[in-house]
Parts: structure tokens; sequence; C-alpha cells
């Protein structure tokens, strides 16, 4: 089983605002994107099908930055209830504790090493909004 981005997005957001640390819009892109990648470490699941796509400033889920993208820079406190079974948002909070902590600005350096997914595709900017496929991404970054 997987989830709709948006509401893997609603549950790290609720999480994030419960605990006194509210997400902003980048932030969330990265903090997405780091969750998918160690939620497929942990279970061999994909946790979300939405695409990935490499912009400038990272890896993006496009529905969900559209979504979130009138807070700008700001950060985004709700507390809605996502539709998560339990068993996954006990591995989402596991990981969510090991990123919560770091800014924005070092999640999107953590993003943009040399050879990652993000730089592939990206290309210095020639392949802006493309796709990452998520057969690079549990290539380079779970094998």
């Amino acid at each position: 089983m997987w989830y709709d981005a948006l509401e893997v997005a609603k549950y790290i957001i609720s999480v994030c605002t419960q605990q006194g640390k509210p997400i902003s819009n980048l932030k969330l892109q990265k903090v997405l994107y780091f969750v998918w990648v160690d939620f497929y470490k942990m279970t061999g699941r994909k946790l979300f099908l939405d695409d990935i796509c490499a912009w400038q400033l990272g890896p993006v889920v496009p529905i969900v930055y559209y979504e979130y993208c009138p807070y700008a820079g700001r950060p985004i406190s709700r507390c809605v209830n996502a539709e998560v079974e339990t068993c996954d948002k006990e591995r989402i909070d596991q990981i969510l504790e090991s990123y919560m902590d770091i800014p924005a600005c070092e999640l999107v350096d953590r993003s943009h090493v040399e050879g990652s997914p993000w730089d592939i595709i990206y290309q210095n900017g020639k392949g802006n909004r493309d796709v990452i496929p998520f057969s690079l991404i549990i290539d380079k970054e779970v094998s």
C-alpha cells in the first residue's frame, strides 16, 4: 500500500506543528524526499507514487509544493487528520526525528550532493523540473 503525497505531507506538517517546530514549504519538500528514501530503506515499499522532480533547490513533489506555496517561506502550522496507518505513522515519526531539527538549507545541501539523483537529473539546470525516476532514487540512495 502507498499513500497520496499530500496525505504524507499533512501528517509531517501536523507532527512538526504538534512538536512546536512548524515547517516551511522548502523544508517540507526536502523532508518528504528523505522520508520517502528512508521509508523505502525500512520497508522496501514506496511511501507514495506522486512524482518527485528536480527543481533548483532540490527534490520537489509538485502537487505538495503547489498546495502549500501560498505560505511562501513562512512556517506551515496546521494540525489536520491525515489518512496514514498507525504502523506507518510510527515509521514516519522515527524518520522525522532525524530530520526535524536540521535547517532547510542543510537539507538542500544534502540533496545536492554530486552524483545524487537530483544532481543526475538536474544537470546544472538542463533537467530543471524533470521527474527523478524512483528507480534512480532507489539505485543511488538505497542500494
